[in-house]
Parts: structure tokens; sequence; C-alpha cells
């Protein structure tokens, strides 16, 4: 499955680019003429964490409470943060991944429908050339 899609717009110089995994979005715009070619971010927030970055921050989160506790008593180790691997269990299933995010065009051309397939959850997504009308708000 693809990491990356383009979804067409009703404008012809308009294409919403979708990285599937993440759920992050950019909107392209085709330059002819007068027209600047352009790519601008309409989210650049992941909305599922990638497992090298998980991997990492799980790392750091190890390597603090060592340096925080470098002769931890057996009660302190209780509390000690779990092994990357053990933090990653289920991580395959929640996690990023080709084709968990999925655009569905509206009646409205400047609007979609973004769907985290996995978890069900939504966002509208509204493209414009204006900047001030560009949004991506999750549905509640």
């Amino acid at each position: 499955m693809e990491r990356y899609k383009i979804y067409s717009t009703e404008n012809v110089y308009t294409s919403l680019l979708l990285d599937s995994a993440t759920g992050k979005i950019w909107q392209l715009q085709i330059g002819v003429g007068d027209t600047d070619q352009l790519k601008t971010v309409l989210s650049d927030d992941a909305l599922a964490e990638e497992e090298k970055d998980v991997r990492e921050e799980q790392r750091l989160r190890i390597e603090k409470w060592k340096e925080a506790n470098p002769n931890p008593t057996p009660e302190e180790l209780e509390y000690a943060p779990m092994s990357v691997d053990d933090y990653l269990v289920g991580f395959e299933k929640f996690g990023a991944k080709n084709g968990r995010f999925k655009l569905y065009p509206t009646g409205n051309m400047y609007n979609f429908i973004m769907v985290d397939v996995i978890r069900g959850t939504t966002w509208q997504v509204q493209w414009n050339v204006d900047e001030g009308k560009r949004i991506v708000s999750r549905f509640y």
C-alpha cells in the first residue's frame, strides 16, 4: 500500500497530498502562467507515531531514569520505564502504517473528511488559497 497519496479537488490547479501513515497533509498548487507552483502545509502534526520515533522516545526515557537512579533500590526498580520492546507491544496495531488515514470528498469543494480507518477518528480538512481559511479540525 502506498504511503503518500494525491487527492484531486474540484479546482484543477489544487490537489492534496496525504501521508496515509501519519495523517500529515499538504496542499499542492500547480503553477501555470501567472500562478506559482506551491506546496503548503495543511497539517504537519503526526496523528499516529512512527515506530522509530517511539523507540527513540522510550530509549531517552530509560536513559534519563537511569541517570536519576544510578543505584536503584528494589522499590525504585518497580517504577523504572519498561524496555523499548515491551513498550512497543501492540504498536503494530495503533502506530503509523500505510493506508491508516484516508480522505473523502464532501459536497463542498474545499472540504474533505479524513478518517483514521483503525480508530474511526475523523477530521474536517479544509483547503484554501487563503491561509486563514485552511483548517484541519477533529470531530468530537
